[in-house]
């Protein structure tokens, strides 16, 4: 009797209650998910953030090591290709990207040594400190190119390292680096000038490289370059400030770094810092940062 008592005061849960349990859970979910999608990304922010300045760091390590900079692309650590013994096929490569050439200073000699005689035959490899968690078009989880080589989320300004032969005055002699520490003083300073800056991986059909040094110049991982090829950066906006609110790949603009987010680009100064540059920056003051010899101080809004 007593069990047939109890069986008859226990009767489960309703199909409506269990609908309204539902649908409070459900209201949690969309309540918890906004949340949680922040804290990811400020988790990935973090995350560029450390690799940026991990990169600065590692340039001037390198800077201590050999008294100078290495360039955007070129020959390096030696002077010229007359004045050097360059022993092709010899791991390191003599010729690369400034990305390749600071590996040794990030705990990567290792990813250096792979290849053969240029740093742009490095296939197979890549560095988690050039991938940006938030880069959209970085190409899955391999973060390799259709050609199997390192895809990078960041760029060197090239108005500060140059490229192959030539400073940005143009000074013939420039293989092998010719930006100092000191150099930098006596114009903008460290401080107000951008080594570093975040931009997609890939832009429309380009596919920029970390170790790319080959003649693949659309592959370069630089920005702020002054030429007028549809790849490069047009005059006279020759260093166009970051695309902030682009909506599909096709939309963008490989004459500019972008913004992961939408909202701000983070760029890396030459003394280390980390600036978090938002849509409201100016195209002075974004020209003032890159340029390192401008002699302007930078804007309120940079």
């Amino acid at each position: 009797m007593r069990l047939a008592h109890l069986w008859r005061r226990w009767r489960g849960f309703t199909l409506i209650e269990l609908l309204v349990v539902i649908a409070i859970i459900a209201i949690l979910i969309g309540l918890l998910l906004p949340a949680v999608q922040k804290v990811r990304e400020a988790a990935a922010r973090t995350e560029s953030r450390n690799n940026l300045k991990q990169m600065v760091l590692a340039l001037h390590s390198c800077h201590d090591a050999n008294k100078r900079f290495p360039p955007a692309i070129g020959l390096f650590p030696g002077r010229n290709w007359n004045g050097q013994s360059v022993t092709w096929g010899a791991r390191p490569a003599a010729h690369g990207t400034i990305f390749y050439m600071m590996l040794p200073y990030m705990e990567q000699k290792n990813l250096q040594l792979q290849g053969s005689d240029h740093s742009y035959n490095t296939w197979g490899f890549t560095a988690k400190l050039f991938q940006a968690p938030l880069d959209p078009t970085l190409p899955g989880s391999s973060g390799l190119s259709g050609d199997g080589r390192g895809v990078i989320s960041y760029a060197a300004n090239i108005q500060v390292f140059g490229l192959g032969g030539s400073d940005i005055g143009g000074n013939p002699n420039a293989d092998g680096g010719y930006m100092t520490l000191g150099k930098l003083t006596t114009l903008d300073g460290s401080s107000n000038t951008i080594f570093i800056s975040e931009r997609f991986a890939v832009c429309q059909s380009n596919t920029y490289l970390f170790c790319e040094d080959g003649g693949a110049s659309w592959n370069y991982p630089v920005f702020a370059w002054n030429g007028s090829a549809a790849w490069q950066v047009p005059w006279p906006n020759q260093f166009a400030s970051p695309q902030f609110n682009w909506q599909t790949l096709s939309q963008c603009d490989t004459s500019r770094v972008q913004a992961f987010t939408g909202v701000s680009v983070m760029v890396g100064m030459g003394d280390g810092a980390v600036r978090d540059v938002t849509s409201g920056v100016s195209q002075t003051s974004w020209t003032c940062a890159v340029i390192p010899n401008d002699g302007q101080v930078l804007g309120n809004d940079f």
